[in-house]
Protein backbone atom coordinates (compact mmCIF):
# COMPACT_ATOMS: atom_id res chain seq x y z
CA UNK A 1 0.00 0.00 0.00
CA UNK A 2 1.65 3.29 -0.79
CA UNK A 3 0.77 6.98 1.05
CA UNK A 4 -2.23 8.72 -0.23
CA UNK A 5 -0.24 12.50 -0.17
CA UNK A 6 2.39 10.87 -2.24
CA UNK A 7 0.18 9.18 -4.39
CA UNK A 8 -1.88 12.95 -5.08
CA UNK A 9 2.01 14.18 -6.12
CA UNK A 10 2.52 11.23 -8.44
CA UNK A 11 5.22 9.61 -6.26
CA UNK A 12 5.26 6.15 -5.16
CA UNK A 13 6.26 5.91 -1.50
CA UNK A 14 4.90 3.06 1.04
CA UNK A 15 2.81 3.66 3.84
CA UNK A 16 3.70 2.63 7.57
CA UNK A 17 0.06 3.90 9.40
CA UNK A 18 -2.98 4.42 8.66
CA UNK A 19 -4.96 7.40 10.11
CA UNK A 20 -6.99 6.69 13.06
CA UNK A 21 -10.09 8.71 11.55
CA UNK A 22 -10.27 8.70 8.25
CA UNK A 23 -8.43 5.29 7.28
CA UNK A 24 -5.97 7.05 4.57
CA UNK A 25 -2.66 5.57 4.33
CA UNK A 26 0.22 7.67 4.98
CA UNK A 27 4.05 7.23 4.61
CA UNK A 28 6.45 8.08 7.53
CA UNK A 29 6.71 11.94 6.60
CA UNK A 30 2.60 12.75 6.59
CA UNK A 31 1.97 10.91 9.49
CA UNK A 32 1.49 12.75 12.60
CA UNK A 33 1.90 11.03 15.83
CA UNK A 34 0.31 12.31 18.76
CA UNK A 35 0.74 11.42 22.31
CA UNK A 36 -2.88 9.68 23.56
CA UNK A 37 -3.34 9.44 27.23
CA UNK A 38 -5.64 5.91 28.17
CA UNK A 39 -8.19 6.28 31.23
CA UNK A 40 -10.65 4.33 32.76
CA UNK A 41 -14.16 5.13 35.01
CA UNK A 42 -13.16 4.74 39.10
CA UNK A 43 -15.50 4.90 41.39
CA UNK A 44 -17.55 8.26 42.12
CA UNK A 45 -17.65 9.67 38.75
CA UNK A 46 -13.66 9.68 38.78
CA UNK A 47 -11.62 8.94 35.33
CA UNK A 48 -8.04 7.03 36.36
CA UNK A 49 -5.09 7.08 33.74
CA UNK A 50 -4.17 3.88 32.78
CA UNK A 51 -0.72 2.61 31.61
CA UNK A 52 1.96 4.60 29.49
CA UNK A 53 1.01 7.33 27.34
CA UNK A 54 0.24 5.79 24.09
CA UNK A 55 0.11 7.35 20.51
CA UNK A 56 -2.29 8.35 17.93
CA UNK A 57 -1.57 8.37 13.71
CA UNK A 58 -3.42 10.90 12.09
CA UNK A 59 -3.05 12.41 8.39
CA UNK A 60 -2.75 16.41 8.61
CA UNK A 61 -6.11 17.34 7.92
CA UNK A 62 -7.73 14.92 10.53
CA UNK A 63 -4.93 16.59 12.69
CA UNK A 64 -6.25 20.08 11.98
CA UNK A 65 -10.19 18.88 12.84
CA UNK A 66 -9.03 17.72 15.96
CA UNK A 67 -7.23 20.77 17.02
CA UNK A 68 -9.81 22.92 16.01
CA UNK A 69 -12.53 21.05 17.73
CA UNK A 70 -10.30 21.27 20.48
CA UNK A 71 -9.62 25.06 20.47
CA UNK A 72 -5.99 24.43 19.65
CA UNK A 73 -4.87 26.72 16.58
CA UNK A 74 -1.48 26.48 16.19
CA UNK A 75 0.04 23.12 14.19
CA UNK A 76 2.44 20.70 15.92
CA UNK A 77 6.15 21.34 15.44
CA UNK A 78 8.17 20.02 13.43
CA UNK A 79 8.94 15.87 13.86
CA UNK A 80 13.08 15.93 14.62
CA UNK A 81 14.62 14.65 11.94
CA UNK A 82 12.25 15.98 9.59
CA UNK A 83 13.12 19.71 7.32
CA UNK A 84 10.24 22.63 8.33
CA UNK A 85 7.76 22.33 6.50
CA UNK A 86 5.07 25.22 5.87
CA UNK A 87 2.95 22.78 8.08
CA UNK A 88 4.55 23.51 10.76
CA UNK A 89 5.00 27.44 10.98
CA UNK A 90 2.48 29.20 13.34
CA UNK A 91 -0.12 30.50 12.04
CA UNK A 92 -1.07 34.01 12.66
Amino acid sequence: MNCYECAARAEDTPAVAVCVDCGVALCIEHAEVTPRRLSRAAAMNRTVAVGPVTRTVRCHLCRAAVDAAAGRRAPAPARAGSPPTARSAPTV
